[in-house]
């Protein structure tokens, strides 16, 4: 009795020393990315902000000294590689498709600044789906896993396994976090934005997840970055062009046809 007493209090502890681990590297983050904006201004301090990101998950990772089991080595490099090519071509094809028909039948005399375009690319494949899926999938959901270690069984229907460290993260790690951006307590800034309370409590939490969950099946963040970068890129550097509007209906069919035909296969098919 006294010794399952013991490994109870020792899990409770070790839970309790993981998240207030991961929140301090979450505080650090979003302190430095509002000390960047009242120095640098809302328009380059992201770019700052992101590198402290990708700095804080590298040292996240190098203190627990586990690349393979934080999501920096693929279960198989080839399975990763593969859909995430399927999830890039998805995307980028619909929106390719959006862009010409805009071009055609909605803004004729459209002019699009391609080098924009390029730079909206890079930015959300290194600091949006990189940076953050390194940062939170890769050693935050890696660091919970541990010691949140209970499974569930059914992910949108399908038959898989995954854990609760994962859906930790995505709630309370990833998911509201957004919220924070509203603010800036450096410069009193306070906004409100419909946009971003739908974006915090609904959809990036369950993006986390799916995000997670494919981290969990390949063993990298390889694929969960690039439908990351391409919701973003579709969604925003796309949009641009096409306008908010029709992008957002972009990323809507693709999610659509994603989770019809290529989730499923994702976590039945084997990886290793």
């Amino acid at each position: 009795m006294n010794i399952r007493s013991e490994g109870d209090t020792k899990m409770l502890l070790s839970r309790v020393f993981a998240l207030v681990e991961c929140s301090l590297f979450l505080a650090t983050f979003f302190v430095s990315a509002w000390y960047f904006e009242m120095i640098q201004g809302t328009e380059t301090y992201g770019f700052y902000s992101k590198l402290i990101m990708i700095l804080l998950g590298f040292i996240g990772i190098l203190v627990h000294g586990k690349p393979r089991e934080y999501g920096l080595v693929p279960k198989n490099l080839k399975f990763s590689l593969k859909w995430s090519l399927y999830i890039f071509l998805l995307f980028i094809g619909l929106g390719s498709i959006a862009i010409l028909l805009t071009i055609l039948f909605i803004r004729d005399n459209l002019r699009f600044d391609f080098g924009m375009l390029i730079v909206d690319f890079i930015w959300y494949f290194i600091f949006v789906g990189f940076a953050e899926e390194f940062f939170f999938r890769g050693f935050i959901q890696s660091r919970l896993n541990e010691v949140f270690t209970g499974k569930y069984k059914k992910i949108i229907g399908i038959e898989f396994e995954w854990s609760r460290g994962t859906l930790i993260t995505a709630i309370f790690f990833f998911g509201l976090p957004h919220l924070l951006v509203l603010i800036n307590p450096f410069t009193v800034r306070v906004q409100f934005s419909v946009f971003i309370l739908i974006m915090s409590f609904v959809f990036a939490p369950f993006l986390g997840v799916i995000f997670g969950v494919l981290r969990e099946k390949t063993g990298s963040i390889i694929v969960p970055a690039v439908l990351h970068a391409m919701i973003g890129f579709v969604g925003f550097g796309m949009g641009r062009i096409t306008g908010m509007m029709i992008s957002n209906i972009v990323v809507a069919i693709a999610l659509f046809i994603f989770f019809a035909f290529f989730f499923e296969k994702i976590l039945k098919s084997e990886s290793k």
